[in-house]
């Protein structure tokens, strides 16, 4: 932890260094190595290949972390890939997943000796960046997106709406719409997400935030809302029914509700989908929300 202080790097590498000494070492400066790399050593099990430094090196843990981080961040985008995958890019596990199991343990290590800044590291493993804001108890609960919402256009093909840009893409509808009633509603996290994304009067979408959940298993987008109404910024992770801004109708829109969307897994460029959009219709009867 210090190793990554000392590089400047924030609690999330710090957080990232522990889970891959678990994984390699079980935290220990282990002066012995496996079938598959003999000559390993160290926290980090780093092998007499000329990459890691000496010997010597290899089996101090300052010196050793140090190596590690500085590899780390040679790895491209790093700090929005899901940890077991950006350690593996440095390790080379035989098994990309190997270092997810050790998640949970490093947050608790990291916790407990990182002090104040560390203790914004929540149970799932979420390390939200310097200034970010973990907001509400992250239970992994899963709400309505507005209060006294009702469920207006549902996922699939439909004729483009009158009064809204037509073209090929406005004969499918990606998400699905909801309305509140009585009044435009303030719109809340379905569920646990960090926000990856804050649109502000842009394109079709008008404005609006990108999620993705803490599990990492979904990418939501939530848009429509009215303008200067958002109240998160990006990198926050936030719980299930914490307020991101206000029902509108800004981006190609007849009028007020909100349009949201689901992607699976993590997008890299949220600005720029390359994963197809899913139906959340299955999942949101499941959670009992539709």
């Amino acid at each position: 932890m210090r190793a990554a202080s000392d590089l400047g790097l924030p609690v999330a590498a710090q957080l990232i260094g522990v889970q891959a000494a678990i994984g390699e070492s079980t935290l220990r400066v282990i002066d012995f190595g496996d079938g598959a790399g003999p000559d390993s050593r160290g926290l980090f099990q780093q092998r007499a290949n000329g990459a890691w430094g000496s010997y010597e090196d290899r089996m101090d843990p300052h010196a050793s972390s140090t190596n590690f981080f500085k590899a780390l961040q040679r790895v491209d985008g790093w700090e929005a890939l899901e940890p077991t995958i950006a350690i593996h890019r440095v390790q080379r596990n035989a098994d990309p997943n190997h270092y997810t199991r050790f998640r949970a343990q490093a947050t608790e290590i990291v916790k407990a000796l990182g002090g104040e800044a560390a203790a914004r590291v929540d149970p799932s493993g979420v390390c939200p960046a310097d200034g970010n804001e973990v907001i509400g108890d992250l239970a992994g609960n899963w709400v309505k997106p507005m209060a006294d919402a009702i469920n207006t256009s549902g996922y699939g093909p439909r004729p483009a709406p009158a009064g809204t840009a037509g073209g090929v893409l406005a004969n499918f509808h990606y998400g699905i719409d909801w309305a509140n009633l009585g009044g435009p509603g303030t719109i809340v996290a379905i569920t646990d997400i960090r926000i990856v994304k804050v649109r502000n009067l842009d394109g079709l979408f008008g404005t609006g935030v990108t999620g993705q959940s803490t599990d990492g298993k979904l990418t939501i987008g939530m848009y429509h809302m009215e303008a200067g109404s958002v109240r998160v910024k990006e990198g926050d992770v936030v719980a299930a029914g914490t307020p991101l801004g206000t029902e509108g109708a800004t981006g190609n829109v007849t009028g007020r509700h909100l349009h949201m969307e689901f992607f699976a897994g993590s997008l890299p460029n949220p600005m720029v989908p390359v994963n197809p959009t899913i139906d959340p219709t299955p999942i949101l009867k499941e959670k009992g929300i539709l």
